[in-house]
């Protein structure tokens, strides 16, 4: 439906009028009718810069990149002072790939408005898709530098420089070095040394080592006498050192048994904190080769790796070829669905979860295998254990799923609510088995890392409102140590327990970075944050209604697992089922913690633990 003229006011017209009616159909969601007022206000003043601007940005929203530059770059002839028109076009000259005329407007926009991150960035990406590296890792800083929040800037500058190592440390090292002090020079600014030293530290506690080592030998290039620079350089390359020999050794190990899928995921964690990307992408492909009933869900870094790599392909490969050899394998089914899902074919990941779904029957409800042409997918959600990681919650999933009532999910940990919502519901709901046509059940599923997520409750509430939400709450401490070993286990971390909590204490006090962001950042691994109950608590509160949470001590669920499964039941209003055995999942043995780590651990998490008593009204007993 076209916008009628006619209800706009008898003549004269004026632009203005036209505009601001466009401007409202803008806000309304109505961008045929906006694009029409829109071209109308230029007709009649075809002066009007800020119609030309506004088109464009529908233009762009509707992924018409031609027409958007060509309004973008009237709205500049009209406005030449006004960045966002630069900025823009830039982007809209970025899809288009004309990465030469990017440039040029990106700059410019950082030449109007030098504050504004995002400019720095988007000219870095143009940067490195023209393979001007050194160009794309100065952009980068500069974005990072204008905001500290930005660690995606110090990410894309890692991977940057990554690229650049392969062809000898030295050498990058000495490429960037050169640029520093000389006269001419305006990419880096010696009087930014604390900068340099400040983004090798965020690198290296990242996990790109290689990288930090860069910005350090910058740092020293302009301070050579600073004497806290050397021992940082010579601690990197102590680590190297320590990795390379790690590798031999996991070389080794796959030599003796070449057929231990340990062995080959081992060698792929040492090559790929090696930042030997391309050589860990093998060796995981080998593992999945070897043991292809993982849970691959459980391992997304790898699947993200692989991807990365562009072996995808390779991957689902392997899970096919496993299905010959292994039909009946639910879990066969559900991995080859996460790698399709990584890929972005939604469909066939859809498919296979279904398949699994029938494959699961015979083990999950026996009753129903002569019924299985008719069961059909949930489509309702009525409970959510939403945390706390390494609080008993897969014990808790278990338990329920038992219960002949309750369908719980194919897998466990789904951080659909937080991330995932673009891709459906038919998706989420393809990972539980199907069930009988008016089959009388609860759904539910079991994702701890909901908890930490400010945006699932969000997500939730306006899908499912009326979802009753399970809380496990551990003693921190007790959850930090079990946290860290367990990630320990996995090759995801190097430092000592001491090591780590001192080292995230530091990161907690930092002040420059926002406490939500440090936790999203996929390098914090929050052993201490996690355990911040309260700061979790009040926003889930906020907008679920109290009588919606049913919140349990860990301690008081491990001492009695028959008890806590039995106030859940009752919580969610179904019969007692009690089990003849309550096997405890995802277990461990692992040192005692030391008097002084517990010690300086317990003054540290006091307070947070008092406001959580207070805002609860009962107590935890954990000081």
């Amino acid at each position: 439906m076209s916008f009628d003229f006619n209800l706009l006011p008898e003549n004269p017209i004026l632009a203005s009028t036209v505009y601001e009616q466009a401007e409202l159909y803008r806000n309304q969601g109505n961008l045929e009718e906006a694009i029409a007022l829109y071209q109308k206000t230029i007709e009649l003043d075809p002066n009007f810069s800020w119609a030309y601007h506004q088109l464009g940005d529908i233009f762009s929203q509707q992924n018409k990149w031609t027409e958007a530059i060509v309004v973008y770059r009237q709205a500049i002839a009209l406005n030449p002072n006004f960045s966002w028109s630069y900025h823009n076009l830039g982007t809209a000259l970025s899809q288009q790939k004309q990465s030469d005329q990017a440039i040029l407007a990106y700059s410019k926009a950082i030449e109007l408005n030098p504050e504004f991150c995002w400019s720095y960035y988007y000219l870095g990406e143009a940067f490195d898709r023209q393979q001007n590296q050194q160009e794309a890792v100065v952009a980068y800083f500069n974005a990072w530098k204008q905001n500290r929040d930005l660690l995606e800037s110090l990410n894309r500058i890692a991977e940057v420089l990554q690229s650049q190592i392969k062809q000898g440390l030295d050498s990058v090292i000495n490429e960037y070095c050169s640029v520093v002090n000389k006269p001419d020079n305006s990419k880096f600014l010696p009087t930014d040394v604390e900068l340099y030293i400040k983004v090798a530290e965020i690198l290296n506690q990242n996990k790109h080592e290689l990288a930090a080592l860069i910005f350090y030998h910058i740092a020293l290039k302009i301070q050579p006498n600073n004497l806290d620079i050397s021992p940082k350089i010579n601690a990197i390359l102590e680590q190297k050192k320590a990795l390379e020999q790690a590798i031999e050794q996991c070389l080794s190990a796959v030599q003796i048994n070449p057929n231990d899928p340990q062995a080959y995921y081992n060698l792929g964690m040492a090559l790929f904190r090696n930042q030997q990307q391309d050589e860990a992408v093998c060796a995981y492909l080998k593992f999945l080769e070897l043991k292809p009933d993982i849970f691959l869900w459980n391992y997304q870094n790898i699947v993200d790796l692989i991807a990365a790599q562009n072996q995808l392909k390779t991957a689902i490969n392997i899970y096919h070829q496993e299905i010959e050899i292994n039909p009946e394998s639910s879990i066969v089914y559900l991995n080859l669905a996460v790698l399709y899902t990584s890929q972005g074919d939604l469909k066939s990941a859809i498919e296979y979860n279904h398949i699994a779904g029938q494959k699961i029957i015979p083990k999950f409800r026996p009753q129903w295998q002569n019924i299985e042409q008719i069961l059909q997918p949930v489509n309702h959600l009525d409970y959510v254990i939403i945390g706390t990681q390494k609080g008993g919650t897969t014990s808790l999933n278990y338990y329920l799923s038992e219960h002949p009532n309750i369908i719980s999910s194919m897998i466990k940990e789904m951080p659909f609510w937080s991330n995932q919502v673009d891709r459906g519901l038919e998706w989420y709901f393809s990972h539980f088995p199907p069930i009988p046509p008016g089959y009388n059940c609860l759904v539910g599923e079991a994702t701890p890392l909901n908890f930490n997520h400010p945006e699932v409750p969000e997500n939730l509430v306006k899908v499912f409102p009326n979802v009753k939400l399970i809380l496990l709450l551990r003693n921190p401490i007790d959850r930090a140590v079990s946290h860290y070993y367990h990630w320990l286990s996995l090759k995801w971390e190097l430092h000592s327990l001491e090591e780590a909590m001192e080292l995230e204490l530091e990161q907690l006090q930092d002040q420059t970075i926002d406490f939500w962001t440090k936790l999203t950042h996929p390098q914090f691994q929050g052993y201490l944050a996690k355990g911040l109950y309260i700061h979790f608590l009040e926003k889930w509160m906020k907008i679920f209604p109290r009588e919606q949470f049913l919140i349990l001590k860990s301690e008081d669920f491990y001492a009695n697992p028959d008890r806590g499964t039995t106030q859940v039941l009752q919580f969610l209003g179904l019969p007692e089922y009690h089990l003849s055995k309550y096997h405890q999942y995802n277990t461990r043995p692992y040192p005692p913690l030391s008097k002084s780590t517990r010690a300086l651990l317990k003054d540290y998490f006091q307070p947070y633990n008092q406001q959580l008593e207070d805002f609860l009204g009962i107590r935890l007993n954990w000081n």
